[in-house]
This record gives C-alpha cells, structure tokens and sequence, in this order.
C-alpha cells in the first residue's frame, strides 16, 4: 500500500525540474535547506488532476540560520539565478521570517517550524535531498490536504483565526476558490466549468 508520504515523495521524483531544484540546494550547503511551498503543491495539484506538468510559481528555497545574516539572501539568490535562471528563485533564511505575515507571532525554531506556520495547509510542505541523496519531506501537517486537492487557511493560534479568515475571505474572492472546497472532482458539479479548479491553477502562495 502506497502511503501519503510516499505518493508526494514519487511525485517529486519523477519531476525532472524538482529533482534539480533539489540537488542545486543541496550543494548551497545551507543548514536545514530545502524546497517548500507552491511548487511542491502546484505539481502534486497538476499530477492528481492529469494536467502538464510546468512551475508556474515560485522557487521557494529556505533554510534557517541564524549566524548569517538576512542580507545573505540575496548571494544565494544570485548564485542559484546563475546557474538556473529559468526558475523564479526566492531564498529566505526563516530566521528572520517570523513576522512576515504577523507582527506578535512567536520566532521560528526551525526551517520545519516554519514551513508549518505557511498560511494554507497544503502549502505547508518542503522537500530535500539527503546524504543519500533521497528525497525525503518536511509535512508538519501531513499531506491529506495536498493530496485531497483541498486549500484552507490553517488558523495559527485562536486569537489570530479571526484575522486569518478575513484574510482567506479576501484571497479567495480574488483567486476564484471557495473556502473547505475540494478539487479533486473535476466532473462533479461543484467544479464543471470552473477554469480554475480544470486548470488547477494554485495562487494559495
């Protein structure tokens, strides 16, 4: 039986494109680095709904640091658009990340930390390439929402739920998806001749 983690570990593999996003973060060198978000989600979302398979999103590279400072961002960026300009590169140390979305939300601890306060549950995923050179995963909500196609805000703590809301409200107004809904129906009625969900065209992150 093909479990979760490994139906999004296969994925990843039979993705040339990721797998050399992968090494090229391998060989930065960078304390817990890794692929995280949309373009793990995007192509999970494009393989389970049989579209093409194209990043059509960011490269989201993070890693957590705390003796470089945040400035060394940008010589990675550089270094990684030298070598592959064809993807859209962005490298965040996520020591410096906690704020980014909320001004009184606690310090990261880890790259895994982060990854699992990234406001939507099925972009809270990362992947990266071990001494072994397999890939192995960082899903510290799992990945039942990734792999059911289904995109919700996840509310951090209680207090910031609220906010969390009208913010989903707002994103959801402009993207075209609906809060709760699941897209891995492309023929139920819930989806006919949505561009959207036939496209499956993520802008969660």
């Amino acid at each position: 039986m093909v479990t979760g983690i490994k139906q999004v570990k296969a994925i990843i593999e039979e993705t040339p494109a990721l797998m050399e996003i992968l090494r090229l973060i391998q060989a930065c060198h960078l304390p817990q680095g890794a692929l995280a978000a949309g373009s793990i989600r995007n192509t999970v979302w494009q393989v389970l709904s049989h579209q093409p398979v194209e990043l059509i999103s960011d490269v989201d590279v993070v890693f957590f640091d705390p003796q470089r400072p945040v400035e060394a961002d940008l010589q990675i960026y550089t270094a990684l658009r030298r070598q592959a300009p064809q993807y859209q590169w962005q490298v965040k140390n996520e020591v410096y990340m906690a704020h980014y979305n909320f001004a009184n939300a606690p310090e990261f601890t880890s790259v895994s930390d982060a990854i699992g306060h990234f406001v939507e549950v099925p972009t809270c995923i990362g992947a990266y390439l071990d001494e072994q050179q397999q890939v192995q995963l960082i899903a510290p909500h799992g990945v039942a929402d990734l792999l059911a196609l289904r995109c919700r805000p996840f509310p951090f703590t209680s207090k910031m739920s609220n906010i969390l809301q009208s913010f989903g409200n707002v994103w959801l107004l402009n993207s075209g998806y609906s809060a709760g809904r699941n897209y891995n129906s492309p023929k139920s009625n819930e989806t006919k001749n949505d561009p959207v969900a036939d496209a499956t065209r993520v802008v969660c992150r």
